[in-house]
């Protein structure tokens, strides 16, 4: 009787003992819980505050494009290009050219440049150095650019008599009115040794004397100069003439 009662209060002492590390077990498991739940809540969202200051700060600038940003060699000409981008108005050249010249030249020039702050207007100009007279530009033109005719005496067969006195003075009265004037010299376009020995006489004489002389003796093309059948120069000298230009008078 006495090892029952003994075996039975061993039996009820293990109860308790695996009754009391159960709990204990499954109320450190809630106590986890809650601490991972409590961490959870404290996970705020941002303030309103946080929000605002972010919205206050200040977007970033559009990056200008510079592609339309054209500076001339030429300090007259430059401060007129920036006074006018600066009044949104575009500086208007005057293109003097003989027929020569394609129908596409102006778009070419104009892309070579690739801005909308110059225009290029053409006007056409039937005559050769002997009998040049003034000039009629536009009045709002700020500058002119003149083809310099000698393609043109060699077509009319008159380069022997060729007058570069009447181009200057055509140069000086456009120069006096207030314009930036340039001279557009020919390529040599024929290929022959009398048209090339004027342009290496002018490509020299002019730049010593001061004037604007835009040099295109060295062009060079694969194909044809000079379409004889339309009486113009072709296409890749004219590209090769803008470029020059744009060489020329910007930076």
């Amino acid at each position: 009787m006495k090892k029952a009662l003994i075996t039975i209060l061993i039996i009820i002492f293990g109860i308790g003992i695996y009754m009391n590390f159960g709990m204990n077990q499954g109320a450190g498991e809630n106590a986890s819980i809650a601490g991972e739940s409590a961490s959870t809540a404290t996970d705020e969202p941002p303030s309103e505050e946080a929000s605002a200051e972010e919205a206050a700060e200040p977007a970033e600038e559009p990056t200008t494009d510079s592609s339309e940003t054209v500076s001339f060699s030429q300090e007259a000409l430059n401060e007129i290009h920036e006074a006018a981008v600066a009044e949104n108005e575009p500086v208007i050249i005057d293109v003097v050219v003989p027929s020569y010249y394609t129908g596409d030249f102006i778009n070419v020039l104009s892309q070579q440049f690739g801005t909308s702050h110059i225009e290029f207007n053409r006007i056409d100009l039937d005559s050769a150095s002997p009998e040049l007279e003034t000039l009629t530009v536009s009045e709002n033109s700020d500058a002119v650019i003149i083809d310099a005719l000698q393609i043109s005496d060699y077509n009319r067969e008159v380069l022997p008599e060729r007058d570069a006195d009447r181009l200057e003075n055509a140069y000086m009265n456009l120069y006096d009115a207030g314009k930036v004037v340039y001279l557009l010299g020919n390529p040599d376009a024929h290929q022959h040794e009398n048209l090339a020995q004027v342009l290496e006489e002018e490509a020299e004489y002019f730049p010593q004397n001061d004037y604007y002389y835009i040099d295109n003796r060295g062009i060079e093309v694969e194909d044809a100069y000079y379409d004889y059948d339309s009486e113009m120069l072709t296409a890749p000298v004219e590209a090769r003439i803008a470029q020059n230009i744009h060489e020329y008078m910007t930076e």
